[in-house]
């Protein structure tokens, strides 16, 4: 077992998930010369893939210049389709570029390159519990691996495993999302004749997505990612694998289902506290999701390079206590935290918009020509349709 050889070493920082924000962590934490063990459970980092696999391109250039990885990459000219409940579309006008990420390939080269840089990397292993230590010198974690338990020791543990997570809950932190804050997300990767290879689409309406959206992101040669999500609310009337069957029905002649993924999305604030002693939350662990539209590679790596830099700050003081860990909340709230709170009301907001609204502001501005088409733009206008709609802008901006 490749762990048993170090079985008597202090780890500057252990990991414990391989997904993009883990192992940014890992890479960073190696790169500044400290001794790094990043663990996935799983047998092959980037599987199962639970993601849309959507990403802008200006987040991913704060990390990677290369673009291996990426199936497709959606320039300006591309279209991003805001189809209304009606079935009539806005076609936006794109201020950035974005692309789809082969995630498996993606997580892979990730963890490869926190290994390239000295992070020691391990797959199968599985942490089951961690120990707290009086002098908080040290953390211990329990790690079941090859049908086998090791306790291994670090002065800093980072919980990146995800939104099971159980690092976090067994320090103590609240982890536990509110019921409606968490949704129940199912994707279908398609093959079909009648996907446009060079739109992507975002589905709006009660019928097809209560509250939230439907997405088709196209991928290579006639395929798609067709994805949703339900919060609990709607999901006690009809599954989401419900809605997402009769969409296809409604908009695909003919078409095939090559994979189907199941999980689910935490859309919700940061949690108010993503540090303790000798420990830190990072990426879905920490409820570091954008909100509004479920996606969370670059936040999660935005907070794995953040939570680097103070564990490395914090060895350097030999001091590893939540007093000086909370220079992560800090940052972390400094960073992205604010635009998250902005994101979570802007959830709630547009779960109250209803398909009449859709339909109407969409109408209206398909009249205009395509450069004067923006997502702000269609929000303004659903404002000036619905007045009342006034009265919840003033909840975007608090508790931030």
């Amino acid at each position: 077992m490749l762990l048993e050889k170090y079985r008597n070493t202090l780890f500057d920082i252990i990991i414990v998930g391989a997904g993009p924000g883990g192992s940014i962590c890992a890479k960073e934490a190696a790169e500044m010369g400290l001794k790094t063990l990043l663990i996935e459970r799983e047998r092959e980092v980037g599987v199962p893939v639970r993601c849309a696999e959507g990403i802008g391109i200006n987040g991913l250039r704060e990390f990677i210049d290369e673009d291996h990885w990426l199936l497709k990459r959606y320039r300006k000219k591309f279209k991003t389709r805001f189809v209304a409940p009606s079935g009539e579309y806005l076609d936006l006008h794109r201020e950035s570029e974005g692309a789809i990420v082969d995630r498996k390939v993606f997580d892979f080269e990730l963890a490869r390159m926190a290994a390239e840089n000295g992070a020691i990397v391990v797959n199968k292993a599985t942490a089951i519990a961690i120990e707290k230590q009086e002098d908080k010198k040290s953390i211990g974690v329990e790690i079941l691996v090859d049908k086998q338990k090791i306790k291994l020791y670090a002065k800093i543990l980072i919980g990146a495993d995800g939104i099971e997570s159980n690092i976090g809950s067994w320090a103590g932190i609240n982890t536990r999302p509110k019921k409606n804050d968490l949704h129940g997300c199912i994707q279908y990767n398609v093959y079909s004749d009648e996907i446009d290879n060079e739109t992507l689409e975002f589905h709006f309406g009660r019928e097809t997505c209560p509250g939230t959206y439907l997405w088709i992101f196209p991928k290579v040669d006639k395929t798609a990612n067709v994805g949703l999500c339900v919060k609990a609310e709607y999901a006690k009337h009809k599954r989401a694998e419900e809605y997402l069957n009769d969409f296809m029905a409604r908009r695909f002649n003919k078409y095939s289902i090559l994979t189907t993924t199941t999980g689910a999305v935490i859309a919700d604030k940061t949690l108010e506290y993503i540090s303790t002693d000798n420990l830190m939350l990072v990426g879905d662990a920490a409820h570091q999701t954008n909100a509004l539209t479920g996606g969370g590679i670059i936040n999660a790596m935005k907070a794995g390079r953040i939570a680097a830099k103070v564990a490395y700050n914090a060895i350097l003081k030999n001091d590893f206590s939540e007093k000086v860990l909370q220079e992560y909340d800090k940052l972390w709230k400094k960073k992205q935290g604010r635009v998250n709170s902005v994101f979570y009301n802007l959830k709630n907001f547009v779960e109250t918009i209803e398909d009449e609204l859709y339909n109407k502001t969409t109408s209206k501005l398909s009249k205009l020509p395509p450069e004067k088409i923006t997502l702000l733009r269609v929000m303004r206008e659903m404002v000036y349709s619905k007045p009342s709609l006034l009265l919840e802008l003033p909840k975007l901006f608090t508790g931030i």
